[in-house]
């Protein structure tokens, strides 16, 4: 069985008094690539894909992503009104001059048994939307009265429908949209969450978070001093990243919902394409030119680590989320009552979409700013921000909103985000110089309020495979241990149908004070994959379903470096080590906050 990474997003609506918050929902990598196999990120092929019933392609012999439109209506939309923003969202997506990939309508979806145009509907959908038959069409389906996809408040989703998982290779992929909801949440809204949800099927991409979080005072938000929650959204809301993934209302007095505009929440603002989201697209397919090492690039990058220093040595950490603004051209933060817009005077495309806010140097920093993901492609702890133009920029960490998990996530962690012991740090030196045509490496960012004394090194003591053995530690500590898919394990983790893993090895620790804690497992030696888990003293037997309380951490990727970043409470803990496959030496580390 492959093992890989991928979410399968969808739109919840959750209605609360007269406020609409929409989340994106369902498998990953902030400002960057959606699904990543062995640590290289899965793409559109370039090559003619065809295939099924019809012979019909997802990828023509151009490079041309085709994708095929449902004959139906959309809710009050007709079919012509509906297959309007299909067109013009993918035209977004076709016109980022630093990408070269482009997205074609090859015209209606086809009936696979007669070749026939089809309006798809919740009696026939399995025609089309199937991973055993698949029809090679990249359908749009238009779920006019939610026989699709349900009355329970889903707007729409993503589905990768064909994986080549040899060549990491998206062969064929889907797109719902919700014809309920087009008048519940608004026409140039709902536009906004399909271009978000496009996004998805372009790339394709992962959620991405740079100014949503404060715009929308989210969870673990850095706020800058003095605003105001109106002069917040005012700022930050029309900055919001394309692929956030929370949708959020403007609060009462904000200058962007009083006559004569009416702009009550930030699916206005994300029906464009931010910086960051033309960014992600370009690297996974970058036009000659985008590179800072094609000759002649504009561009410049920066790269750098995120790590846990201790007097031993750095400890990379993967997870964490990195932003680039460019402060050049104006401070960051901006000054209080500084607004997106100037005076809040919004200009308005053809279809009835705000256009961008206008170039100006007091809000450059919101406008010129990209994020990336350590520890997705570039190696455990590593980052790197492409397309940056030149300037002097802030490169600091972020704290991932804590509820942007499972199909809402950003970046790897699907279960809990890295919890910052500091909120936000930069790096050192700062700001950071950008130069066209050159890579700035070296930017390193060292994450406080961790304890920086050497781990104790200590050798796994066999055999500790059930909880009654289990090695005792205490941390910080460096464990040097060994793991076999095929060594004795009495523990196994209960995935219901997709199985379950065997633990092989298990420790215990005991925390006295509330902390946070950096659990990290990585091989020394070896080939295969290395899963890690962390329980409390609560489990019991030697099968623990996956949604077992005690369960309180799980990092099981493809990949054999693993790491569970968690805030724990007095009591004892177990780690569980496991070998999903292949053979190891494995280096585990526990690391406290101060």
């Amino acid at each position: 069985m492959n093992k890989y990474v991928i979410r399968a997003t969808s739109f919840a609506v959750f209605f609360l008094a007269a406020v609409i918050a929409v989340i994106i929902t369902p498998a990953a990598r902030a400002g960057g690539p959606l699904i990543v196999i062995d640590g290289v990120a899965t793409k559109w092929p370039r090559t003619l894909t065809q295939g099924g019933p019809l012979g019909s392609q997802t990828v023509d012999a151009q490079g041309n992503v085709l994708y095929r439109v449902d004959s139906g209506p959309l809710g009050t939309l007709s079919n012509a009104e509906a297959t309007a923003i299909v067109d013009r969202i993918f035209g977004l997506y076709s016109s980022i001059p630093t990408s070269s990939i482009r997205f074609v309508n090859a015209g209606p979806i086809l009936d696979p048994r007669n070749g026939q145009p089809m309006d798809v509907t919740g009696s026939n959908i399995g025609r089309i939307v199937s991973n055993t038959a698949p029809t090679f069409q990249n359908p749009i389906i238009f779920d006019s009265d939610g026989s699709i996809l349900g009355n329970g408040g889903v707007l729409g989703r993503f589905g990768a429908l064909q994986l080549d998982t040899d060549r990491n290779l998206q062969i064929e992929g889907d797109v719902i949209l919700n014809g309920r909801f087009v008048n519940i949440i608004g026409r140039i809204p709902f536009i906004g969450v399909f271009t978000h949800e496009f996004g998805h099927f372009a790339g394709p991409l992962d959620h991405a978070q740079i100014s949503g979080n404060i715009a929308e005072e989210g969870e673990e938000a850095t706020l800058p001093v003095g605003f105001s929650d109106t002069q917040l959204y005012d700022l930050y809301a029309p900055f919001t990243e394309t692929l956030y993934p929370f949708l959020f209302d403007a609060p009462i007095g904000s200058g962007l919902n009083q006559f004569p505009n009416q702009f009550l929440d930030s699916g206005f603002f994300v029906a464009s394409l931010d910086m960051d989201t033309r960014n992600a697209l370009s690297n996974l397919y970058p036009a000659f030119g985008y590179r800072a090492t094609d000759p002649g690039s504009p561009n410049g990058e920066i790269q750098g680590n995120v790590v846990i220093r201790t007097s031993s040595g750095d400890i990379p950490i993967s997870g964490i989320n990195v932003v680039a603004r460019r402060i050049n051209r104006g401070a960051y933060p901006p000054p209080v009552g500084t607004t997106a817009y100037p005076n809040n005077q919004v200009t308005l495309d053809s279809d009835g979409v705000p256009l961008p806010p206008p170039d100006r140097d007091v809000t450059d920093s919101l406008a010129t700013a990209s994020s990336a993901v350590t520890g997705l492609e570039f190696g455990t702890g590593t980052y790197r921000i492409q397309g940056l133009p030149p300037g002097q920029y802030l490169v600091e960490v972020q704290q991932v909103n804590p509820g942007a998990l499972g199909g809402s996530g950003i970046g790897p962690n699907r279960d809990q985000q890295f919890p910052l012991v500091v909120a936000e740090q930069v790096s050192d030196p700062s700001p950071v110089s950008v130069v066209a045509g050159q890579i700035t490496s070296g930017i390193d960012i060292v994450l406080n309020g961790f304890n920086a004394a050497a781990p104790a090194p200590v050798d796994e003591h066999e055999s500790n495979d059930k909880k009654k053995k289990a090695q005792r530690l205490t941390f910080p500590v460096e464990v040097h241990g060994s793991a076999s898919d095929g060594d004795s394990a009495k523990i196994k983790i209960d995935f219901g149908e997709f199985g379950t893993a065997r633990v092989h090895d298990l420790y215990r620790f005991t925390v006295t004070t509330a902390g946070t804690f950096v659990i990290a497992l990585n091989p020394i030696s070896g080939t295969g994959d290395l899963d890690l888990y962390l329980l409390d003293d609560g489990f019991e037997g030697k099968k623990i379903p996956i949604d077992d309380p005690s369960i309180k951490g799980i990092s099981a990727s493809p990949q054999a470096s693993e790491l569970i970043a968690v805030k724990l409470s007095p009591g004892t803990y177990f780690i569980g080590v496991s070998a999903f496959s292949g053979s190891f030496d494995y280096r585990l580390q526990i690391i406290s906050s101060q």
